[in-house]
């Protein structure tokens, strides 16, 4: 069997093929379903990379691992916002996005008969990624009763010595979960122990619903010591999603084996891009998170309300923008989903899009207008 007959089929085009047939037929669509930020990116952002396009010096290949520029204002970031320190010209990598990086990180250190640890719950991305590098995925079980933290005692009994790298994904989709620093602590101590690759995709360590600010794995390591990697993207922080960037920061060997695969594949993000970037990050961050977070906390609490009001099990998070519910009775999920749309067009995610372990389970996404969200809570909440 070839590598792409192993793949599974990816989630959200099934979504999209469904949600289409029902708005062909006359439904009246709330699409609550993937995670794409509904208002636009800040106007002091979009006014900065209007400048920088009409800028000659944007027009030439970009510089492969990243502007200097930006390496240096997400090195700076990192410092002030998490109190991480890296080099930014060993120790930062430019991507095309966070989903490009997880994509390529296998090829970095996998070969035939080495094996990858993946979280199920997950982005079905680690799993795929490993497959196409000629990878084995070993999944383990992200459960309710654990907070949807991993067991390290299963994570330690999977490992062996063809293990390559490990996933992790705080705060979590699908559910919201979030790791502390003593749980990052404890994993960076058992892979150092195994000589295994510890990755986690931060995409959402910003989209935070309290005000709280999750712990970085690399604030628990020592990035130029410990073979670990942190993969933060610019989509979720500021509604950047078709904009394709993010960065990887972390232990050298590892962002510098990434960077020779990437040299292979694509020729870095658009320069442009990467100075609007770099804006982002410095001074005016706090007001431009705050400015793209204020929306989601209200639309949780919406939901939620409804949710709970109709007897529906929520599990309780504060980080990410996903509503991670129990699906009532026996009904599977992706039954549950189905019917949902049939009968209420609301579109939700079953829970085994992320893996077996989401079974009983679904995703709500916040990522709607306030009227699809408060509408989409009411259907839900007088229906099931």
């Amino acid at each position: 069997m070839g590598r792409l007959d192993k793949l599974p089929p990816y989630l959200f085009s099934a979504i999209d093929a469904a949600k289409e047939k029902a708005r062909a037929a006359g439904v009246s669509v709330v699409d609550l379903g993937v995670g794409d930020p509904d208002r636009p990116t800040p106007r002091a952002l979009v006014e900065v990379m209007a400048r920088a396009v009409a800028d000659p010096a944007c027009h030439c290949y970009p510089a492969q691992r990243g502007d200097a520029g930006l390496k240096q204002a997400i090195a700076l970031w990192l410092a002030s916002r998490h109190g991480v320190h890296v080099d930014p010209a060993r120790q930062v990598l430019v991507l095309v996005g966070s989903k490009e990086g997880l994509g390529h990180l296998p090829l970095t250190c996998v070969e035939e008969g080495d094996n990858v640890l993946v979280p199920d719950l997950g982005y079905p991305v680690y799993g795929q990624a490993t497959i196409l590098a000629g990878g084995e995925p070993r999944a383990f079980k992200l459960k309710s009763e654990m907070g949807f933290l991993p067991d390290l005692d299963e994570l330690a009994r999977l490992m062996d010595n063809r293990t390559r790298l490990l996933f992790l994904n705080y705060p979590n989709n699908p559910t919201g979960a979030v790791a502390g620093q003593a749980f990052w602590q404890q994993v960076v101590e058992l892979c150092g122990e195994r000589n295994v690759i510890l990755v986690n995709d931060a995409a959402y360590l910003e989209v935070t619903l309290d005000g709280s600010r999750p712990a970085s794995l690399l604030r628990a390591a020592d990035p130029a010591a410990d073979r670990v990697v942190e993969l933060h993207s610019l989509s979720k922080m500021f509604n950047m999603t078709g904009w394709r960037i993010a960065f990887a920061a972390g232990h050298p060997d590892v962002v510098g084996d990434l960077a020779r695969v990437k040299e292979s594949i694509d020729s870095g993000v658009f320069t442009a891009i990467q100075a609007t970037a770099a804006h982002a990050l410095g001074e005016s961050f706090t007001d431009l998170l705050d400015s793209v977070m204020c929306a989601y906390p209200e639309r949780r609490r919406i939901m939620v309300d409804a949710l709970t009001s109709a007897g529906f099990e929520v599990f309780d998070a504060a980080a990410t923008f996903y509503v991670w519910c129990r699906v009532p009775g026996n009904e599977s999920s992706v039954d549950f989903c189905g019917r949902a749309l049939e009968d209420i067009g609301v579109v939700v995610t079953p829970g085994p899009g992320f893996g077996p372990g989401g079974e009983g389970w679904f995703r709500i996404s916040l990522t709607a207008s306030d009227e699809d969200v408060a509408e989409g809570a009411r259907r839900i909440g007088a229906w099931k």
